[in-house]
């Protein structure tokens, strides 16, 4: 086989993978959230990822409004997708948790390392663009911490 056959079958494998991948995100993708666990921590150790938490409450106007913009946001998406593990805390469901992050507000969102130390915290409805951006800077402000 050439050189240059197998470079087409690479491109040709490489824009299917692009196209499957938008496909999901046109279909109305959104956040795979995990329950909270051991499991999401265990996860985000081997992938050398951050945990990203979602509070939110069943009673919570703007965590539906985030449910249907932010979380749905393709950049978002991606964002999480390659340097978070995703846990979503429901009060109702939840209620112990829901006592230990009262005085965060609904919705929060908490960003904490896999050991589980919190590294900040958010409250409030927050834009596809601001998410975004806070996720990056993030991950970027871990990365310049290490030695």
């Amino acid at each position: 086989m050439s050189s240059s056959h197998v470079l087409k079958i690479s491109l040709f494998l490489a824009l299917f993978v692009v196209l499957v991948a938008f496909a999901k995100l046109v279909a109305g993708a959104s956040v795979p959230w995990q329950a909270w666990s051991d499991a999401p921590f265990a996860q985000a150790k081997v992938e050398n990822k951050l945990v990203l938490v979602d509070l939110s409450a069943e009673w919570c106007g703007f965590c539906k409004k985030m449910d249907a913009t932010t979380w749905r946001d393709a950049e978002v998406l991606a964002a999480i997708d390659k340097d978070y593990v995703p846990i979503k805390i429901v009060d109702e469901k939840h209620p112990e948790l829901a006592a230990r992050y009262r005085d965060y507000g609904r919705p929060a969102i908490i960003i904490m390392d896999a050991d589980g130390k919190e590294l900040m915290h958010k409250r409030g409805y927050m834009k596809p663009q601001w998410m975004q951006w806070m996720l990056q800077a993030v991950v970027q402000e871990q990365g310049d911490a290490e030695p």
